[in-house]
């Protein structure tokens, strides 16, 4: 299997690695510093004047109040050294130490000497670039907004967009094809939404990930601007690509970069347990989630959508405006199908938030696990593709929560803890990077000793596995991109666990086919059911697939709508055919009987486990 995305080692995304500081609220130059007097070599108690404060502009990371608004900051004076006297020293005879007297006779300072610090060069801005990738929308968009506020501070500037597809890297990152549909559909929306605003959107085409350094560095050139602002990604290959542009960028003349921190509620790194290492349990890191969220509420301030440019930018840049976007990508699916499915566009995916809040959210606890069609929830595909954020979501549902999270309704809190899973996982694959190279969280699962029966894994793709919720979830997947959250559980175990199939075998496969493929996500899920994960299912709990099927599919219509061979059939035959019919009866259905005996199987896959840990 081929390397997955890779998130950098720790301090990657860290302030320390932000190329130069860029001040997104003002174009003022720092002023110096007062120069410092030195005291005589012969008068060495007068204390030294402190440096008057120097007005520092703070580069904004949090969004809009942080960037609208420079703040001033009072350089502190240099911590005294250890011995030194405080205040106004006391009269009588102060020791010098033979080292301290023999440096002031080496190197004197004259007392009238003042040390001169040449002034920065000013920040002059001219146009801003923002580098749109997984954050397709006008609202809440950490960067879009930066670069707007960036764009007012110079004369009649102008905010740009830019999107880079890259075929090769997706391909690299196993995307589904109906995934990059879904981009291309939500793209073309979104030059539309932003000429309304007077804002171009520029679309290239990378042939390999080493071109994406050459375009942004031409655009920025081409288009005399003087900041550009994305948002950060977690993935190694990503975090990399940024480095090497950033590195480039910041090479350049009277330009400046900046990375924001937009897709989690609470960045990765700036939410660790009391040690300050990262958490590696759901629970502990869920608890401590809410409470920053639930008493720091700057987590939730949403970024407004960007002001317009002026209106002379539809003229200037005509020939952006006027130029099409690919809003398609071939795929294998009903075209048609998908469109109704996954219509496009910000404005539907706030739509279906909303319709969500008004007839589903309360009762979410006990509707989510629900197979019926009635019961179905289409949030993801717009959550993970960056159209929603996690944080408009968890602001909507908490405004109908009286403002709470931790405390209220159920269905509220349940939708939440949802939303919780989704960081804690991209809060591993930040601190625990190996989980995205094709290995284990606990290291030594690597040596389970996996099937590589093909004939088993083509069987279980195909759905026809002789296990009707397995395959009516196989089945949806293969139809429409996208599957039923229980069902992918369902469907993940048995793969592992009564198969023996690799879980990097069904997570690659999910994610060349889920129109919500999350890496994060994903590999956390299947590492749960693998038991080889950082929070996962015991080695010893293997989900009975007929069991399951008759406690969330009770009336087997998930089955039926899937799985047309058993549409006749009565609701307990439905679940298990090939034990509730005679064998004349079965033959009848053109049904594969069961591919596994699932006691025999679960047993093989707790042996296995056992000789790991018994080898350790």
């Amino acid at each position: 299997m081929p390397p997955k995305k890779r998130p950098l080692e720790e301090g990657a995304n860290g302030d320390d690695s932000r190329k130069r500081a860029t001040p997104v609220s003002s174009a003022t130059p720092t002023k110096t510093a007062t120069p410092t007097k030195t005291a005589t070599p012969t008068k060495t108690a007068t204390p030294t004047k402190t440096a008057t404060p120097t007005k520092t502009a703070t580069t904004s990371n949090s969004g809009a109040t942080a960037a609208a608004k420079p703040s001033v900051k009072a350089v502190p004076s240099a911590a005294p050294k250890a011995g030194a006297i405080r205040g106004t020293p006391k009269p009588g005879i102060r020791k010098v130490g033979a080292a301290a007297l023999a440096n002031r006779v080496r190197f004197p300072m004259p007392a009238a000497t003042a040390v001169k610090k040449e002034a920065p060069p000013p920040i002059i801005t001219k146009n801003t670039l923002v580098w749109f990738r997984n954050d397709l929308r006008l609202y809440d968009n950490k960067a879009l907004y930066a670069a707007s506020l960036r764009a007012k501070i110079g004369d009649k500037k102008n905010v740009i967009g830019l999107f880079i597809a890259s075929e090769e890297g997706w391909e690299d990152h196993d995307e589904a094809p109906v995934k990059i549909d879904f981009w291309k559909r939500n793209l073309a929306v979104l030059k539309e939404s932003l000429g309304k605003l007077y804002i171009p959107l520029l679309v290239k085409k990378a042939a390999s990930e080493s071109e994406v350094v050459k375009i942004i560095e031409s655009v920025v050139k081409e288009l005399d601007v003087s900041h550009v602002f994305w948002n950060a990604e977690y993935m190694v290959d990503e975090k990399k690509s940024d480095a090497s542009v950033k590195s480039a960028l910041i090479k350049l003349p009277g330009v400046y970069v900046e990375e924001l921190e937009d897709h989690c509620v609470i960045p990765p790194r700036e939410i660790r347990n009391k040690t300050g290492n990262a958490f590696t349990d759901f629970e502990s890191f869920n608890e401590a989630w809410c409470n920053i969220v639930e008493t720091n509420h700057r987590y939730l301030e949403l970024s407004p959508a960007p002001e317009a440019n002026p209106p002379e930018a539809k003229q200037t840049y005509a020939d952006y405006f006027t130029a099409t976007v690919p809003s398609s990508h071939p795929h294998p699916l009903d075209r048609e199908e998908i469109e109704q499915l996954y219509p496009a566009g910000e404005e539907i995916a706030l739509k279906i938030l909303k319709d969500f809040v008004a007839t589903k959210l309360m009762d979410y606890h006990r509707v989510r696990n629900s197979l019926r069609k009635s019961d179905s929830i289409n949030l993801s595909p717009y959550l993970l593709n960056g159209i929603l954020s996690f944080r408009q979501c968890v602001a909507t549902v908490r405004a109908a929560n009286h403002n709470k999270i931790i405390v209220g309704n159920e269905g509220v809190k349940t939708f939440i803890k949802e939303i919780v899973w989704k960081e804690f996982y991209r809060h591993i694959l930040v601190f625990f990077p190996k989980v995205c190279m094709n290995h284990a969280f606990k290291s030594n699962t690597e040596n389970i000793r996996w099937s590589n029966d093909d004939r088993k894994f083509q069987i279980w793709c195909q759905g026809k596995t002789g296990y009707p919720l397995i395959d009516a979830g196989m089945r949806q997947l293969k139809t429409t991109g996208y599957m039923h959250n229980k069902v992918r559980v369902f469907a993940a175990c048995f793969l592992i666990k009564d198969l023996m199939i690799s879980w990097q075998k069904g997570e690659k496969y999910f994610m060349n086919n889920l129109i919500d493929g999350d890496l994060a996500s994903n590999n956390g899920a299947w590492q749960w059911c693998a038991s080889t994960g950082v929070e996962s299912q015991p080695y010893f709990r293997s989900l009975h697939p007929i069991q399951e099927s008759q406690k969330f599919d009770p009336n087997g219509d998930y089955i039926r709508q899937w799985v047309p061979e058993l549409i006749n059939l009565n609701d307990k035959q439905v679940h298990d055919p090939y034990h509730t019919l005679s064998a004349k009866e079965f033959g009848k259905l053109a049904y594969p009987k069961p591919i596994v005996d699932h006691a025999e199987a679960k047993k093989k896959f707790v042996d296995e486990y056992k000789r790991i840990l018994a080898a350790k």
